[in-house]
């Protein structure tokens, strides 16, 4: 089993425990205890657990936690931001859709449409993409993180090989005052040449995301030509205010707010 693999098995069995020894996660995982040591320290860098005495003990932070994370976290969010976005799809777009979990939540959307040309720097993405549409993909090179994303100096130079109509992104944390920022800077330079090389910007970002502060700036306030949320940010009314009309999500009574073209 490879340390990933692990790393998902240990989160999983946290998320069901709560705390759990490291003699249970030995022979649960038949591993060593000089592996599961490892394992854990690892993922106490990442914000994913704590470790205690003995074992360890289920803990969040501000940290980007890892694909296989996100991928479950506020998936009811992703889909309503991927519902709302939806209208900006047409048939022979050429897009750029970066290695987040909101933008695979887009996938559905993608499959009716005709000429769709995606430009992607997540192998998961491509897999996905693959399997349930037609569109025409290309991946970017670079170094491999977390399995399945592409990042470093080749990936931002093959993205300049490219154009397209729109890029979709996601965000670690929007505030009036800090703009868009994001945690990982492997992946951050990739986003921004994104950015360089489309016509228009879209944001999807969630309302979790709300006020939150990551160490680096992925993009002014003025950048994204949408910004699009599964609810209304009533938390930071500055940040409604700056994006004006811009901003696509549900009303405050619940009832869709129509879609504009970015």
């Amino acid at each position: 089993m490879l340390q990933n693999e692990r790393c998902q098995a240990i989160y999983e069995i946290l998320q069901e425990r709560g705390q759990v020894s490291s003699r249970y996660l030995q022979k649960r995982l038949f591993s060593s205890e000089a592996t599961i040591r490892r394992d854990l320290e690892a993922m106490e860098r990442r914000g994913m657990l704590k470790r205690v005495w003995g074992g360890a003990v289920l803990e969040t932070s501000e940290h980007d936690l890892p694909s296989f994370v996100r991928l479950k976290t506020n998936q009811d969010k992703k889909e309503k931001i991927a519902a709302l976005a939806a209208p900006l799809l047409r048939n022979a777009m050429t897009i750029f859709l970066d290695s987040s979990t909101t933008c695979l939540a887009l996938v559905p959307y993608l499959a009716p449409l005709k000429d769709i040309t995606v430009i992607t720097n997540s192998l998961k993405m491509s897999k996905t993409l693959s399997d349930r549409t037609n569109a025409a993909i290309y991946v970017l090179g670079g170094q491999i993180f977390e399995g399945h994303i592409l990042c470093g100096y080749q990936a931002v130079q093959n993205v300049g090989e490219f154009h397209a109509d729109t890029v979709f992104f996601s965000c670690s944390g929007i505030s009036a005052g800090a703009g868009i920022t994001s945690i990982e800077p492997r992946v951050i330079e990739v986003v921004r040449a994104m950015m360089r090389c489309s016509e228009k910007k879209v944001l999807l970002c969630d309302t979790s995301k709300i006020g939150k502060t990551a160490p680096l700036r992925l993009a002014e306030l003025s950048v994204p030509d949408a910004v699009v949320m599964d609810a209304f940010p009533q938390e930071d009314p500055a940040l409604a205010e700056a994006l004006g009309g811009r901003l696509i999500c549900a009303q405050r009574d619940g009832a869709a707010e129509p879609p504009q073209q970015p």
